[in-house]
């Protein structure tokens, strides 16, 4: 689906770019979607299902371009931790976000989903795994209140100029703000076409990171 993003600073600023997130839809399934006038709206059921594989943990910072011109900083982490999605045990990670174009700050409440698409592959240089992680959960904003966001990260191996972060917000159903634009398939890169800088890193299972890929991701819409 297709939605319209707009970004607020008090007052509504011209529409900058179109949101789609095919591959989570995808995954979650859809029951409902509903657009009205600019805002994207869903109803997005069920969480998603249990995936093959141990679950693992991820962690990156650096900078993107969300609007081509002003920088968008970040530092993420997302993962299992000692039985995540098994009994009611949260996942583990973090989120700080700011978009200095608009002033945008982001500060995580917590984790609500970690899971992987696509394939997991190993850096043939560091033996490391590679491959696509979404962090979804619940954080501050300066401009926007309390929000749910989906977070797509992805390893593509080193050096990372190849590796992706992308950043969308929601409110009760509705966009606010969302870095994501898959008119043309791409994403925002941490080096090379799309400049921005800095390093994703996919990290091997081990005895901390039990439990199961899975949870809650309402701001994947």
């Amino acid at each position: 689906m297709h939605g319209t993003v707009r970004e607020r600073t008090g007052k509504e600023i011209e529409m900058r770019q179109f949101v789609t997130i095919r591959g989570v839809i995808g995954v979650l399934g859809i029951a409902s979607v509903v657009l009205v006038g600019s805002f994207a709206m869903a109803d997005i059921t069920p969480p998603p299902p249990p995936f093959s594989g141990k679950c693992d943990f991820l962690t990156g910072g650096g900078f993107i371009y969300p609007n081509g011109v002003d920088k968008g900083n970040f530092g993420v982490g997302g993962g299992c931790k000692k039985g995540s999605g098994t009994d009611s045990i949260p996942y583990w990670g973090h989120l700080e976000y700011h978009d200095h174009g608009i002033d945008l700050n982001v500060h995580v409440i917590d984790i609500t989903a970690y899971f992987p698409e696509g394939d997991t592959g190993t850096d043939p240089k560091t033996h490391q795994p590679t491959g696509t992680r979404w962090v979804c959960g619940t954080a501050r904003s300066n401009l926007y209140g309390d929000v749910d966001f989906a977070v797509r990260a992805s390893d593509a191996g080193e050096p990372g100029t190849a590796d992706e972060f992308d950043i969308q917000l929601t409110q009760n159903g509705v966009i606010v703000y969302s870095t994501f634009d898959f008119s043309g398939g791409t994403h925002h890169q941490l080096g090379g076409g799309t400049g921005g800088g800095g390093n994703i890193q996919l990290h091997d299972p081990n005895p901390s990171t039990t439990g199961e890929f899975g949870g809650s991701c309402p701001a994947a819409i």
